[in-house]
């Protein structure tokens, strides 16, 4: 678990993210612990090929209807710019699913 999650707030995310086949991974402010309490919590979907915008969207549709009580942004490894990726690269922690 993440600095700036807590454990319900993991078994949601988990819950959410439990149904697609693609690695997951926290990254940002609530990783590294400099977050405040409506800090979005920063997610990239990692995949070598971009998945489909659809899939994206039902996802976040899903963390919208959540409990979890700030916003989550799911970014893709695919279409991500490379020397942003470089500077997140170290912070990313695996979500289990």
């Amino acid at each position: 678990m993440i600095k700036g999650i807590n454990e319900k707030e993991e078994c949601i995310i988990q819950g959410i993210l439990k149904d697609y086949p693609y690695d997951f991974f926290y990254y940002g402010s609530r990783v590294k612990g400099n977050y405040k309490k409506l800090s979005d919590l920063d997610i990239l979907l990692k995949n070598e090929t971009e998945v489909p915008y659809s899939v994206i969207e039902d996802i976040e549709l899903k963390f919208n209807e959540s409990k979890i009580p700030y916003i989550v942004n799911i970014s893709q490894y695919a279409n991500m710019d490379e020397n942003f990726y470089n500077l997140i690269k170290n912070d990313l922690v695996k979500i289990e699913n």
